[in-house]
């Protein structure tokens, strides 16, 4: 089988996707358009240089469509690197969601505060602490530079990763931010 019947079954796998009333892959054809554009792109970038991003920073993010019970979707997920370059395309983030629930960190109404305007984010937030994740900054198109969270919201996350996978006690240890 050559790389293009691969391509072919590949396609007729997706539709059969997108038209199996599932709603995960509803938009899947979008999301794959999109894709294969940020592929494209990945040829034709010769500077190799991306935006530097601070630690706390949020982002928006468009995670795509995954396997299983990986984030999938846009959403907004603060930066967790604490040294990014323009040399590196990749960064550590941490999801935020609408959504309660076990292994998440309350954010309290953090959309309302970059956006104190909006209604639609008069909400309050959890950060998803399992599902931190490494995405090219390809996928962000939506950075608010002038947004970094307050270092005790940094904290209450370095204690809830340090708790979840690691043996610290995060009690023994000063975090520093």
């Amino acid at each position: 089988m050559n790389e293009i019947d691969k391509i072919d079954i590949a396609c007729k796998r997706y539709k059969i996707l997108k038209n199996s009333g599932y709603e995960k892959f509803n938009t899947i054809d979008n999301w794959l358009e999109k894709e294969s554009t940020i592929f494209q792109n990945e040829l034709t970038n010769e500077d190799k240089t991306y935006k530097k991003l601070k630690r706390g920073q949020i982002i928006k993010a468009d995670f795509g469509i995954n396997i299983g019970s990986e984030l999938c979707y846009t959403h907004f997920a603060i930066v967790l690197d604490k040294n990014d370059s323009i040399y590196s395309d990749n960064i550590m983030v941490l999801p935020i969601t609408s959504k309660k629930g076990n292994n998440r960190i309350n954010l309290g109404k953090i959309l309302h505060e970059i956006y104190p305007n909006s209604l639609k984010y008069n909400l309050f937030c959890y950060a998803n602490i399992t599902q931190i994740k490494s995405i090219s900054k390809s996928r962000i198109f939506q950075d608010n530079k002038n947004y970094v969270c307050k270092n005790e919201i940094l904290d209450k996350i370095d204690r809830e990763v340090l708790k979840m996978y690691t043996n610290i006690d995060e009690r023994k240890v000063k975090i520093n931010v």
